[in-house]
């Protein structure tokens, strides 16, 4: 994947809890822009908020004020687009905040208004935005043009309730999201960090999948699911981390500069490693089924005798003639790159068969007493190149380990002649549980591991899981959806990584 945007969030995010721009992150967005990287801001902030950032940081690119309600060049007075609140949704929204015992700011284009200039984070508010508040007796009174209406309060719980209410209270008509944990604000519908990206995507004309984002709060939640790549702050909320693709430090670590230099710099093609992997790697793990053995034949042959037992045994029950399993139709269709007891119902709901759940596990036991048997008669054929790759990752001093969702993966290994390649071996663990667990095995954090896989749900379970990197092993050579499902690279074989990025 390369990244040719980084757009950050700035409050939790870009700057410490004392808004303090450090020299490690001034340093990060300068090496961004040497790699060709363009780098641009998303805040709840109005524009002249940010004038403090964009000179130390050498903004280019437009920015999104407002949470994307107002867009601007960086000289933060040129106007490339903006959503207004309709004045009849801001009142309803002011009334309903007031009444809840919130404090009320509301922000237009350039000016802030409230009513009382010694309530609760004024003070703290004047200082990140860098301008005074304007004192109306009436907010009602300077609602035209509003694009943004914050509620504001000590008492977080209360600020948490208004917002779960008042979104049911203005459904379509305008978004109501905590930007921290004491301000609601108020916006157009449209004015949401998801549209911050697009838009982005279409003032840059750049695809979606080459902006990378990085936020801390429940309101980075659109752009961490728009973008091609999310990362989240250490000190962002479970919630807000299960939604990003990576975990950085936090704010207070300089986890912005972090995020820069392992997240967006330290991949290949900018990173270029003898085994083709983030630098930060320090373990790989490998599927058994598909990348590091040729076991589809004796999967698909074991199938082939439980189901033609099976259905001739019913042919001769019920008098229906005997259809065969077809080992290349059947297997690709029903079984192949799923987890068994899927794969046996799906081919029972193909030949119309409903069968008692116990005798779909009775089933799937013999099948796998089937599947020993031919283990034991046959030696199993490895694909050269992963185990090349394997050996050369030991070689550089990574861990390895072979995980298997199948019960077998031991077995495999072991008739295969390579079980010693290997620090763990794990088996008969769905995903992503045997990936947390294999990682925890060889002793390294997810975010230092690599896995390895041909499956979709595979790919997708390692990403949810933050691992560094997913890399999708492609056998047939056709596009497959590996990508579509979180891999962060696509090869044949394994051994492309070394061919690629050796030399």
């Amino acid at each position: 994947m390369t990244i040719k945007l980084l757009i950050a969030d700035v409050d939790g995010t870009l700057v410490t809890k004392d808004k303090v721009l450090t020299s490690r992150t001034r340093e990060a967005v300068a090496r961004l822009r040497d790699s060709g990287v363009m780098f641009t801001l998303t805040s709840g902030r109005p524009p002249r908020g940010m004038a403090a950032l964009v000179a130390p940081l050498g903004l280019t690119a437009p920015l999104a004020a407002f949470n994307g309600g107002m867009y601007v060049k960086p000289d933060l007075t040129t106007v490339l687009a903006q959503r207004i609140l309709p004045p009849a949704i801001a009142g309803h929204a002011v009334d309903f905040m007031l009444q809840a015992g919130l404090d009320v700011w509301v922000y237009q284009g350039a000016g802030w208004f409230l009513r009382d200039r010694d309530a609760f984070r004024v003070a703290r508010e004047r200082s990140n935005v860098g301008f005074d508040p304007t004192v109306v007796g009436d907010l009602h009174g300077v609602l035209d043009g509003a694009i943004k209406i914050v509620g504001v309060s000590e008492d977080t719980a209360r600020v948490a309730r208004c917002e779960a209410e008042l979104a049911v209270r203005l459904g379509a008509e305008a978004s109501a999201a905590r930007s921290t944990a004491y301000y609601l604000d108020v916006t157009h519908p449209e004015a949401n960090k998801g549209m911050v990206v697009r838009e982005a995507a279409r003032l840059l004309s750049l695809p979606l999948e080459q902006i990378a984002v990085i936020g801390d709060m429940a309101n980075d939640l659109p752009m961490l699911n728009t973008a091609g790549l999310g990362i989240a702050m250490g000190n962002a909320s479970a919630e807000v981390q299960r939604s990003a693709r990576h975990v950085t430090r936090t704010n207070e670590e300089d986890g912005f500069a972090h995020a820069v230099d392992v997240f967006i710099l330290g991949q290949p093609p900018l990173a270029r490693t003898k085994l083709g992997l983030p630098p930060r790697a320090r373990a790989c793990l490998f599927g058994v089924d598909g990348v590091l053995t040729q076991t589809a034949s004796l999967h698909a042959r074991a199938w082939k005798q439980l189901c033609d037992y099976y259905l001739r045994q019913r042919a001769r029950s019920s008098g229906q003639p005997f259809i065969p399993f077809d080992l290349v139709r059947d297997y690709s269709r029903c079984f192949d790159g799923r987890p068994s007891l899927e794969g046996i119902h799906m081919f029972l709901d193909a030949r119309g068969i409903e069968l008692p759940e116990s005798t779909v596990h009775a089933l799937n036991d013999r099948k796998g007493e089937l599947l020993v048997e031919l283990l034991r008669q046959e030696r199993v054929e490895t694909y050269e190149g992963a185990v090349r790759y394997v050996q050369a990752a030991r070689a550089e001093g990574l861990r390895t380990a072979a995980v298997s969702a199948s019960r077998h993966g031991a077995e495999m290994l072991r008739s295969a002649g390579i079980v010693d390649l290997f620090d763990a071996r794990l088996e008969a663990t769905p995903p992503p549980e045997l990936y947390l667990a294999a990682a925890r095995a060889l002793g390294v954090t997810c975010d230092e591991a690599v896995l390895f896989d041909d499956t979709p749900a595979g790919v997708a379970a390692a990403r949810a899981a933050h691992f560094a990197y997913v890399i999708g092993v492609d056998r047939l050579g056709q596009p497959s959806g590996l990508r579509r499902h979180g891999a962060d690279l696509e090869v044949t074989d394994p051994a492309a990584l070394l061919s690629t990025f050796q030399g």
